[in-house]
């Protein structure tokens, strides 16, 4: 447990967080390894872990699309994915896929849920990153959302001319 600890310790996104609450979350992490092309969570499906990034590449956007995948986002080294564990309806919005070999600490979204409403510090603490981190996921959806406005129009878009006063 030790050595998961230290780990959680190290993150980046558990930075500043107390030796006690490392503690606490440690509880309920558990290593995983993804290899390159497998499928992290699915769009949809129950979400139930808090992903804590500690070696890869991970894609994170919708797979299944008319035209293609649209990756809204690249995660890696001291990122974290995942944060619908921790809201209703608890089911992924986004597919994430592991595009090298990655490994991630998985901290399991129900037992997390619990200690954040038994310890409100730990609450606290893991909401403020987390709000820190979904910050950051709006900022690269809206950039997504940007380039993709910028992009050469399609066929069946409909274009109204600029007035001219």
């Amino acid at each position: 447990m030790e050595n998961i600890e230290k780990r959680l310790a190290q993150h980046p996104f558990l930075r500043g967080v107390s030796g006690p609450n490392i503690q606490l979350l440690a509880e309920d992490a558990v290593p995983m390894v993804f290899k390159p092309g497998e499928i992290i969570f699915r769009r949809g499906k129950k979400a139930e872990f808090l992903y804590l990034v500690e070696k890869g590449t991970v894609a994170v956007g919708l797979l299944k699309e008319k035209k293609g995948p649209v990756t809204i986002l690249h995660a890696g080294k001291g990122e974290n994915l995942g944060w619908s564990w921790a809201f209703a309806p608890y089911q992924w919005k986004f597919d994430a896929r592991a595009k090298t070999r990655v490994e991630v600490i998985a901290l399991e979204g129900r037992p997390l849920l619990d200690k954040m409403g038994r310890y409100p510090l730990l609450g606290y603490e893991v909401m403020r990153h987390l709000a820190s981190s979904l910050s950051k996921g709006l900022e690269a959806t809206r950039h997504q959302m940007v380039r993709a406005y910028h992009r050469k129009p399609e066929k069946d878009w409909i274009y109204w001319p600029q007035p001219m006063f």
